[in-house]
This record gives C-alpha cells, structure tokens and sequence, in this order.
C-alpha cells in the first residue's frame, strides 16, 4: 500500500502585516512562508525550507475540488520561481487511475505510480492542517483567496 503525506512548518520567524490580513491581500500568497515536506511510502521526495504555502494550498484547493470532474492534471508554479525551469510540484494523470509525482527540486525519482485516492487523501489532511494554522496563526483561511486570486 502507497502511502503519501505533505509536511509543512511556518518559517518560525514569520511575521506578516496585519493591513495585509485585515484586506486578505493577495500578497498574502507569497508573504506566507513554511518548510515544505512530501514523503511517499515514508521516504523524503521533497524538501524545500521556504516556500509560499498558502499559495501551494490555494493551487492544491482549486485542483481538488475540480478533480472529480476533469482528473486534471496539477502543476504548481510559484509567482517567486521560473516557470521555465519545470513545475514547482506536478501530479500527472498516467492513466487507469494511475499518477505520477515530479518536482524540478524532487531528492529521487518515484517510478511507482499512485492512486488517485492516495494523492486527494494527502492532500485533504494538507488542507485541513493548513487551514487550522492559518486561523490559528493569522486569523485567515484558505477559502478567503481560492475564489479571489
């Protein structure tokens, strides 16, 4: 059995402009900043100790909920990063429920394929985490930017 898990942190010294948080600005996407983990069958595929996490959540909200739909593939550029040098975080649809993991900055390369349900579970406890430290951290939630930005 696959398993998938994305871990994050804030940058412990992160601070934020409250005006920013009041307006639920946009610049919020890329000001909110966390370490970035994701392990596949308990092994390290990525690691990057700042990256724009909200921005990940709100690219990674959008995809899940058009998934059922479309089984879309996701690509995950950052506005702080070179679309040129590949996509941040990609999940390709192989086939036959079958995807694929690819990252630019990935430690190894995952032939395996996984489920599609391995990959929407991971990233619904990504979401739920995240939303919980951003209410609890900011007093914002990533419902106030997927429609918006």
């Amino acid at each position: 059995m696959h398993t998938l898990k994305f871990n994050f942190e804030f940058v412990p010294t992160l601070t934020v402009d409250k005006k920013l948080l009041k307006e639920k600005n946009g610049k919020l996407l890329v000001d909110i900043q966390g370490k970035l983990e994701i392990c596949i069958n308990n092994k390290r595929f990525f690691l990057e100790p700042s990256l724009a996490i909200l921005e990940l959540g709100v690219h990674l909200a959008r995809w899940k909920r058009d998934i059922d739909d479309t089984q879309k593939d996701f690509y995950y550029f950052t506005m702080e990063h070179d679309e040129r040098d590949g996509p941040i975080l990609a999940l390709v649809n192989k086939r036959d429920n079958k995807w694929s993991l690819f990252s630019i900055w990935q430690e190894y390369e995952h032939k395996e394929s996984l489920p599609i349900n391995v990959i929407t579970v991971a990233v619904d406890l990504f979401l739920t985490h995240l939303n919980k430290e951003l209410i609890k951290n900011f007093g914002i939630n990533i419902g106030d930017f997927t429609n918006s930005y």
